[in-house]
């Protein structure tokens, strides 16, 4: 497999790597970039949802590791200088993590329940520290989907450096392939290995 590595570098070379990758590799080739800058990981990530390329991503020790497939005409790709942006503002994070596994808070009342998750992680917002992530996993990832009451805020944290994972199985099982607006698709593993290290787990 082709692993590009765009260690050490900043944007825009992370995105014109891929995007040269992208249009050596056949159709449905796999290949993996790696980077070492959260802010190129982020604009990647984007550049790659918007041109409907799937990918999967997992993080070690502050590099971020995104497998590719290729499935997309290059001639479509736009311009990577376009998703170059400056880094958000630094906000404090605590040693936790939010793990939503549905897309309601508590018990009783459906409309309640949504009433709530949608209060609870516009709170998230202003609280003075933020969690170190959001995992969304079962009936949790229709949070991140267009059609979500809740995705501004989500979104709003992702720009605050909040990592968002989304199980990208319960996404296949939901039917939601290519319709989640935030968020990065992640595996069990990762999941497994960013709860098993944090220091607590906020379930809502």
């Amino acid at each position: 497999m082709k692993i590009v590595d765009t260690c050490g570098q900043k944007c825009p070379a992370p995105l014109i790597a891929t995007r040269r990758a992208i249009r050596e590799a056949g159709p449905g080739e796999v290949f993996e970039v790696i980077t070492d800058n959260l802010t190129s990981f982020n604009n990647l990530s984007r550049f790659l949802k918007d041109n409907n390329t799937d990918f999967s991503v997992s993080e070690v020790q502050g590099k971020w590791n995104l497998r590719i497939t290729q499935g997309t005409v290059a001639e479509s790709y736009t311009k990577p200088q376009d998703y170059c942006s400056t880094p958000p503002a630094a906000f404090p994070k605590g040693n936790f993590i939010i793990v939503f596994s549905s897309d309601r808070m508590g018990e009783g009342s459906e409309e309640l329940g949504h009433l709530l998750a949608g209060n609870f992680i516009k709170a998230v917002k202003d609280l003075d520290l933020l969690p170190a992530k959001i995992i969304l996993y079962n009936k949790g990832v229709t949070l991140v989907s267009e059609e979500s009451p809740v995705l501004e805020n989500l979104k709003d944290l992702a720009r605050m450096g909040v990592e968002i994972l989304v199980c990208a199985t319960c996404v296949n099982y939901y039917k939601l392939e290519g319709k989640t607006a935030t968020g990065i698709l992640s595996n069990m593993f990762v999941i497994a290995q960013a709860m098993a290290s944090a220091g607590n787990i906020v379930r809502p």
